[in-house]
């Protein structure tokens, strides 16, 4: 394996990714990091999600998968968002994630969230349009309304709220939808937009400590690692149990590809079979779209599922990754790895704490899967980050600045 080789076309890809498509001016910090990708001596650590608003837990992973690069002088942090999943894959992750008088979000019926359209649930984030200005600011005035709502709900219930809460939380908004305009104004698509938005908010928070996390996007990043992916799709299947759970092979009716396609046309996708001469005679059961798929075509459309991607990726030198539970996936990506390079993965770091949140309008007991956007009024960035950074094994609770004495 041509290692250097490898890692300069990460810095290259990532220096890219950064200024032409994500809009970014990096800071020295940034582009020390960008360029020491390209050094086969830099520990990488990596954390990988759906793309998304993200919650806190989320977050919190983000943190300490750069707390662990940042023990190494030369370590770095990729942090990879999965701008290939849809609003229909993934409803919630477009959520504000406003409760609404002690209800938590999910059980809100009319939340505030990014506009999408039916028609454009199954598209993928990398092929929709950023959100729109006016968009951001109907969000913004909703936003407002579900806070306002809280708030009297919380002096309702006999709570005190800090005096300038109204003023506080109407200052944070404003400065959140400014950080929410300026990437809209930037990017080309929402996949990119969820990327920058990312990296402006743990900007805030971490300041120059963030320097050292490098944001890419999954989809586009698999071109680093296509002879690896080209491999795995000579003719390789994966057997699985119900569940996911790989099995023995011994049932060949168990059998799926590695791959998924996206049909051109309406953007759904399909398992795929493994071809050894690489073409895909794609029909779509949904629209009926027929074409046959092949070269730079078929890698367009098509993307490895978890398994393929990560056996794929970790060929870039990648020292560790964190995960937030132990799904059963992570055995099949071990084991496909282990076959077909002859050695183990690099360690996993298990991150399983749940960052509890308390705002107003939240449940008593707060709620587990808090988006930063909504954390974000409530909370000066600093102090969230340093609650976020909680010794590994414990849960973080954070109570809202907005109420000094809420249990």
């Amino acid at each position: 394996m041509d290692l250097e080789a490898k890692r300069r076309a990460l810095a290259a890809f990532a220096r890219r990714t950064y200024e032409e498509r994500l809009g970014l001016q990096p800071t020295p910090g940034e582009l020390a990091t960008l360029g020491g990708l390209a050094d086969p001596e830099t520990m990488l650590v990596e954390i990988a999600h759906d793309g998304q608003l993200p919650h806190l837990g989320i977050v919190r992973m983000v943190l300490k998968a750069n707390a662990i690069a940042r023990q190494d002088r030369r370590g770095a942090t990729l942090y990879l968002i999965g701008n290939h999943y849809s609003p229909d894959m993934r409803p919630d992750n477009i959520h504000f994630g406003m409760p609404l008088r002690g209800s938590p979000p999910n059980l809100v019926k009319h939340p505030p969230k990014l506009r999408i359209g039916k028609s454009n649930a199954r598209t993928p984030f990398r092929l929709l349009p950023p959100p729109k200005l006016d968009e951001l600011s109907s969000l913004r005035a909703l936003v407002l309304q579900f806070a306002e709502h809280n708030l009297a709900h919380e002096r309702k219930s006999g709570v005190r709220l800090e005096e300038s809460a109204r003023i506080k939380v109407e200052e944070r908004l404003d400065d959140l939808f400014g950080l929410l305009k300026r990437a809209s104004e930037e990017v080309e698509n929402l996949g990119d937009w969820l990327i920058r938005v990312q990296h402006d908010l743990l900007q805030r928070m971490l300041g120059r400590d963030a320097d050292g996390i490098v944001f890419l996007p999954m989809a586009e990043l698999t071109e680093l690692f296509r002879d690896e992916l080209e491999r795995l799709a000579h003719g390789r299947d994966v057997a699985r149990q119900p569940g996911g759970r790989p099995t023995d092979r011994a049932n060949p009716q168990e059998s799926t590809s590695l791959f998924w396609v996206y049909c051109p046309r309406c953007f759904r996708r399909t398992r795929v079979a493994s071809q050894p001469d690489l073409t895909v005679a794609h029909v779509c059961a949904v629209c009926g779209h027929r074409q046959t798929l092949a070269g730079t075509e078929l890698w367009r459309w098509l993307m490895p599922d978890i398994a393929g991607y990560e056996a794929g990726l970790f060929r870039l030198g990648i020292g560790g990754w964190v995960i937030g539970s132990l799904a059963p996936y992570h055995e099949e990506i071990e084991r496909l790895y282990r076959e077909e390079y002859g050695e183990a993965m690099p360690p996993k770091f298990l991150l399983a704490s749940v960052p509890m949140f308390r705002g107003t309008g939240d449940p008593p007991e707060g709620y587990g899967k808090t988006r930063l956007l909504r954390a974000w009024l409530e909370a000066e960035p600093p102090a969230l980050a340093a609650a976020l950074l909680a010794p590994w094994n414990e849960n973080p609770r954070i109570r809202s600045d907005l109420l000094p004495d809420a249990p």
